[in-house]
């Protein structure tokens, strides 16, 4: 995976000028009562369009998948070993995006100092992006079509983004569905 350009290096070459300009923008915005919505949007920008972008990683999911099903076929290996062994080998990737991602995003921005936060802010965008290319791994299972399969994940975190609690507060969603469903499944309410 390491050796396909557009899925590691042009993913950390984007991501890295995305926390840039994050940094850039939101640089020491500080920390008076002002500054609160600043800080919101700054962090619901990082856990949701930086998670978003791994849609990208939709056509190397769409050769795996390929691969995997020859290999099936086969009698190779099972989907279990399939799944177990493409998240294992995305993890490395992923946290090193993660670190990387934070410490520029966190501390261009002038975030609290301690090493506790910064690495709850780390582990807590790795977990979004695991999450997010687990999902685009499933769309890409049932969707095996390039084009729709970037749309269709995309629109699934598009719902998951408008219910995660940034855009509307939680007793402002209408009931029961928006409320009681997709507010709890959506995993931006965990990271805001």
């Amino acid at each position: 995976m390491y050796r396909d350009l557009g899925y590691y290096w042009l993913h950390l070459a984007i991501y890295i000028t995305l926390c840039l300009c994050v940094g850039a923008i939101f640089h020491d915005i500080g920390f008076s009562f002002g500054s609160i919505q600043a800080i919101g949007s700054r962090l619901m920008f990082v856990a949701a369009f930086l998670t978003f972008m791994a849609i990208g990683g939709f056509p190397s999911f769409v050769e795996d998948m390929k691969v995997f099903g020859r290999e099936r076929l086969n009698g190779h290996y099972g989907v279990g070993a399939f799944v177990v062994g493409n998240t294992i080998s995305s993890i490395p990737f992923l946290f090193m995006i993660s670190l990387i991602l934070g410490a520029i995003a966190y501390y261009l921005v002038g975030l609290q100092k301690s090493l506790g936060h910064f690495a709850y802010f780390v582990i807590l965008l790795f977990t979004t992006m695991i999450l997010v290319e687990s999902l685009m791994m499933t769309v890409a299972s049932i969707v095996p079509d390039f084009l729709m399969g970037i749309i269709t994940g995309a629109g699934i975190q598009g719902v998951i983004m408008l219910n995660g609690g940034f855009f509307r507060f939680p007793n402002d969603l209408p009931k029961p569905f928006w409320r009681y469903v997709m507010y709890y499944i959506a995993f931006h309410k965990y990271a805001n």
